[in-house]
This record gives C-alpha cells, sequence and structure tokens, in this order.
C-alpha cells in the first residue's frame, strides 16, 4: 500500500467558484444542489453560506487522520472519500454525503483516517462555524441525524463482532 500524505494547510486548496461574483438566488441555488441543504430556508442558506469554504483535494489526499483532534467536518460535492481504519476501507462517501461530523459532535479525536480517492470537492466548515450553523438552523443537525446513527451503530458492530 502506497503511503498517504495529509494535504497541509497550504495545499487544501480553495477553488474559484466565484461565490463571491453569484447571486444571493445563485449561490442559495448552489447550495441546495447538496442534499443536506436541499430543504432549507433561504435564512439558514445564508448561515450555511458564511460557514462554509470551497475545497479540492487530489487523489490520495488524507483530509482527517485517525487519532486527530477532530477540528472540521467536509461535505462532498463531487468526487469521493474513502474512510479508512488502518489499511481497510470501511466505507466511501460519495457527492453529497460527508465527513467528520461525528469527532466535531462528540468532541473526541478522530476515529478513522478520510482520504481522497478520486479528484474530490468538497464544502469544508471547521468546529466554531459548524456550532453556529446547528445554533441557527437545527433542521441540518435533525437530518444528519439518521446518517450519524448508522455510523455508530456500524463502528459499534465492527468492535463487537
Amino acid at each position: 500500500m502506497r503511503s498517504r500524505r495529509v494535504a497541509p494547510p497550504a495545499a487544501r486548496r480553495p477553488l474559484r467558484t466565484n461565490l463571491a461574483d453569484m447571486s444571493s438566488k445563485e449561490y442559495h441555488r448552489y447550495l441546495r444542489a447538496v442534499p443536506l441543504f436541499a430543504d432549507v430556508d433561504d435564512h439558514d442558506l445564508d448561515v450555511i453560506g458564511a460557514a462554509v469554504t470551497e475545497l479540492a483535494f487530489g487523489e490520495g489526499e488524507v483530509l482527517m487522520r485517525a487519532g486527530s483532534n477532530a477540528r472540521e467536518m467536509v461535505i462532498v460535492l463531487d468526487g469521493e472519500l474513502s474512510v479508512m481504519l488502518g489499511d481497510t476501507e470501511i466505507a466511501t462517501i460519495e457527492a453529497g454525503g460527508f465527513a467528520g461530523e461525528m469527532g466535531l459532535l462528540a468532541h473526541r479525536p478522530r476515529n478513522a483516517t478520510v482520504v481522497a480517492k478520486s479528484p474530490t470537492r468538497v464544502l469544508h466548515i471547521e468546529s466554531r462555524s459548524f456550532e453556529n450553523v446547528l445554533d441557527e438552523a437545527p433542521q441540518i443537525a435533525v437530518k444528519m441525524l439518521p446518517i450519524v446513527a448508522k455510523r455508530v451503530v456500524d463502528n459499534n458492530d465492527r468492535h463487537t463482532d
């Protein structure tokens, strides 16, 4: 297996999507294309929009490493992420999916390593902004809950088998 490198902050490339040049209506349409935000009202989309940064990662770049402090989560716009426990892939996260929320919600170190399986674009939310989004737009947490619950059960099953 080839070694995987953590993308240093400088390598985490902000994309030039010209989000600042979009009208509010265009930006809301852009965010609503993400399934997690599809049914969110305009005010909450403004809260989300203020919290996210679009980043790009190349194949093999590590976004999060098991054991590290949880400081952010990502929502996949396109591409795929691989969730690894050691050398074993335990999940693939595709467009519309998200990673990193478990550590943020639990205020715990990362359980797994997350690697870009292909060139991938994500919306990045750092921890303080994530807390603000949940305070201002609590329906996001409600939409995340079934996915997070399934991940907890799957993780528990892996440790009890």
